[in-house]
Formats: C-alpha cells, sequence, structure tokens
C-alpha cells in the first residue's frame, strides 16, 4: 500500500510542481495597496529575494506545462515583476538598473551610451519622501571630426520630507561640434560642414540646494561653472569670422553664483503627471569667484502637467532666458538638444535672449488586467526663438521662429523613472536622443 502511494506521488510530481508558484508563493501581494511596509532594510530585502524566487520557480515551470496553466503561470509571472517595483518602491529599496545602446544626435552624430541609473530613499521612515536618482552615462561618438568621448550625470536628492532638495547635472566632453555664430541670420546662414565644425574640451556643472519655507516655496543657492576650449589647430571659418568668438576664445571658464525661487506642486518631480513647477533663477558670473567674464543671468521657468486619465498626462514647457553682460559664446542662451526643442541642433541658435515653448502629451500603455505598464509612448511639439534685446513688447522675441516635433517611446525601468528614446525633428535638423528622466 505505501509503495502505491510513493509510485502515484512520483507520477504527480510533475504537475505538483508546476502548481507549486501558485501556491508556494501565494502570500506574495501584487496589488500594492497589500504590500507591508517593513521595518528592517534586511526584512525587505528578503521579501524582494522572494519575489524573484517566485519569478524562477515559475519559468522553470513554464518548460513543462500544459497550455491553459502556462497562460495562468505567464500571467502571474508579470503580475509578480511589476509587484517587485512596486515592493521596493514603497518600502524605500536602493535599485540599480544598466543601460546601454547607440544613438544618434544632430550634435555628434553616432553614439555609443553605456551607464545606470541608481535610486533610492535618504529615509526609508518617511514613506511619503521622494525616491532621490543619480544617472550616468559614458558616451562615445563617431562623427565628422572622428572619435570623441564624454561624461553625463544627473543628480535628485531629496531630504526631510521633501522639504530640502538638491539637483545636479554634469557634462563633460571631448569631441567636435559645430559653431555658426552669434544670432538666429548666422545660424541660418548655412548648412553643418567643415565651415562649421570645431573640436573643443568642455565641463558643465549645474548645482541648485532648495530649502522649503513656511509659504510653500523653495529656495537656495545656486552654482554654474562653465569651461569650454576650443581646439586652436581646428577652428573653423564661421568662428573666425564671429566677434563674439574671438573676444572669448583665450577666456574658457565662467562662474556663477546666485539664488532660485519657485514653487513646485509636482507629484513626482523627475516624472510629473499632475501639478505645476513656476521658477526664477537669478545667477552671477564674475572675477571675483574665479570667472574670466562678467556678466548676468536670468531664467524664468514654468511647466504645467494635468492628468486626465491614468496613464494620459499632457504638459507643458515655458522658458524666458535672459542675459547681459559679457556674454561668452559658450554660455549664452541656446535652444535645441536632447531637453529643448529636441530636433534642432543645441547651440545653432544662440543669442543673448531666448524663449521657448513646447506641449506633449504622454501616453503609457494599459496592460490585460487594466494596470499600468511600464510601456509608453508621447509626441510633443514647440516653438522657440533668440534674440540679442528684449524691447518693451517683446516683439522682437518671437520675430524669427524656430519648430520643433517628435515622438518618442518610454520604459518605465524604475517606479516612475523612465529610459527615454526620442526622434526630434526641425526645418534644419533631426536627432535621435537616448537617456533617463523626461526632457522636463
Amino acid at each position: 500500500m505505501i509503495k502505491r502511494i510513493y509510485l502515484l506521488l512520483l507520477a504527480l510530481a510533475p504537475q505538483i510542481a508546476n502548481a507549486d508558484p501558485l501556491t508556494k508563493y501565494q502570500h506574495l501581494p501584487t496589488d500594492v495597496a497589500d504590500m507591508p511596509f517593513f521595518d528592517t532594510e534586511a526584512q525587505a530585502q528578503q521579501r524582494t529575494d522572494e519575489y524573484n524566487s517566485a519569478i524562477d520557480a515559475i519559468n522553470d515551470a513554464l518548460d513543462t506545462c500544459e497550455e491553459a496553466l502556462c497562460e495562468t503561470l505567464t500571467q502571474h509571472q508579470a503580475d509578480l515583476e511589476y509587484a517587485i517595483d512596486d515592493h521596493q518602491e514603497k518600502n524605500g529599496a536602493s535599485i540599480t538598473s544598466w543601460l546601454g545602446g547607440p544613438a544618434y544626435t544632430p550634435e555628434v552624430g553616432l553614439m555609443v551610451a553605456a551607464g545606470g541609473l541608481f535610486s533610492f530613499s535618504t529615509n526609508r521612515e518617511q514613506q511619503a519622501l521622494q525616491r532621490s536618482s543619480v544617472s550616468l552615462f559614458a558616451v562615445g561618438t563617431q562623427g565628422d571630426a572622428g572619435f570623441g568621448y564624454g561624461i553625463r550625470s544627473k543628480q535628485n536628492l531629496f531630504f526631510d520630507h521633501n522639504n530640502t532638495r538638491f539637483t545636479g547635472a554634469l557634462t563633460f566632453s571631448d569631441d567636435a561640434e559645430n559653431y555658426w555664430g552669434v544670432g538666429y541670420d548666422k545660424g541660418k546662414a548655412q548648412d553643418s560642414s567643415a565651415d562649421t565644425l570645431m573640436r573643443n574640451t568642455s565641463l558643465t556643472y549645474d548645482a541648485n540646494l532648495s530649502f522649503k519655507n513656511n509659504y510653500g516655496f523653495y529656495f537656495g543657492p545656486v552654482l554654474r561653472l562653465k569651461y569650454y576650449q576650443a581646439d586652436k589647430g581646428s577652428i573653423p571659418l564661421a568662428a573666425e569670422q564671429d566677434e563674439n568668438f574671438n573676444a572669448f576664445k583665450d577666456r574658457p571658464l565662467s562662474i556663477g553664483l546666485g539664488i532660485t525661487l519657485n514653487h513646485d506642486s509636482r507629484d513626482v518631480t523627475v516624472n510629473a503627471w499632475q501639478g505645476q513647477y513656476f521658477n526664477v533663477e537669478y545667477i552671477n558670473y564674475g572675477s571675483k569667484i574665479g570667472s574670466d567674464n562678467n556678466y548676468q543671468k536670468v531664467l524664468i521657468d514654468y511647466r504645467y502637467y494635468h492628468s486626465f486619465n491614468p496613464g494620459r498626462v499632457i504638459a507643458f514647457y515655458n522658458a524666458l532666458q535672459w542675459s547681459d553682460g559679457e556674454v561668452p559664446f559658450y554660455d549664452m542662451p541656446t535652444l535645441g538638444g536632447s531637453f529643448s526643442l529636441r530636433g534642432l541642433y543645441a547651440g545653432r541658435f544662440r543669442d543673448n535672449n531666448a524663449v521657448e515653448h513646447t506641449a506633449e502629451y504622454r501616453h503609457t500603455f494599459l496592460r490585460d488586467n487594466g494596470n499600468l505598464s511600464a510601456h509608453g509612448m508621447t509626441v510633443w511639439g514647440g516653438f522657440g526663438s533668440v534674440t540679442s534685446n528684449l524691447d518693451t513688447n517683446s516683439s522682437s522675441l518671437y520675430e524669427d521662429l524656430l519648430y520643433s516635433y517628435g515622438l518618442g517611446y518610454r520604459y518605465e525601468l524604475q517606479p516612475r523613472m523612465n529610459v527615454r528614446i526620442d526622434v526630434g525633428f526641425s526645418a534644419d535638423d533631426s536627432g535621435f536622443f537616448l537617456t533617463f528622466t523626461e526632457a522636463f
């Protein structure tokens, strides 16, 4: 009798093994509302390991299961994969993600980028605290001027119930770019060619530290650092004939200190679905703090986000840049690149003042169960202009308009943190961009 029972259990073993992921791990919640907050990071990590074990067990079971059971297991596996992100976000767990691939931008041509995104909570006990993040990309490029390389990093850090914030952006490159000169007319005068291509070494670092006051506004100090040194052996004709370039080619360092004042009601800073952001910055560059140049800049930045259905967001970006004094060509207000009028060559149009208005629709696709998936798309359109002077009625600011439009794919690599792939177009250029976080 015992032998028969043993043989029966052996015969049923495959079925028991296939059903095991649905029974052994049925205690793992897939709805964020049912997920517990664990007292310690070790307990939270143990739950993460359980989710991963359940997913691995389902993978093994999918090799031998029948069609009906396979469909159930596949759906449950997808639920668990999404649940890991929700669990880690709720428990303030650290997450590291790696990404690499090719891209094309009008500034550097073909490039290969590889890097990572690290997100975490500075205090996991404060569950409403936004997740901090640090991204780092290494970039290799191959363009008309040969091989180039660079490093890009962004930092978004949140402390003390979101009352203290730090944002930083670092860019270093040894590469080539096209230089047309200062003003709209010079940017329109010719297409990129050997007459505009110039190799250079550049370093940019922008940092904002802000504190929330009792009136709901953030304020704090601002640091701006810009170093730009052109390769004197490859200065193109467009630069040789430009007065601003000749005035500042041997004054490569600009350092500025200033202040920011803003009001921020966005739900998530790096990928807002709802809320508004209004920011005013004033920066003064001077020799007293080590700058080669003396000038001042003002930024007025307003953004609006509205979600009219889950995963359906309309976003607006408006910015005015003003500068005055000995403003070097390499730190003038510009339009274009991966964060401003995408598809327009960054720096092709530069002047003392610039304005931009962009509208974007962001759509996140739904899963079969009706919840939001990790996949989405966007479409956008915008316009802007540059000018040397602002008159009282601002007519000169909108005299020569530049346009940009495009579409993009989004993948949620970490909770509310997307990989962004955009294809942008303009009358003069186009670009294919691969990076982390939204353009605005």
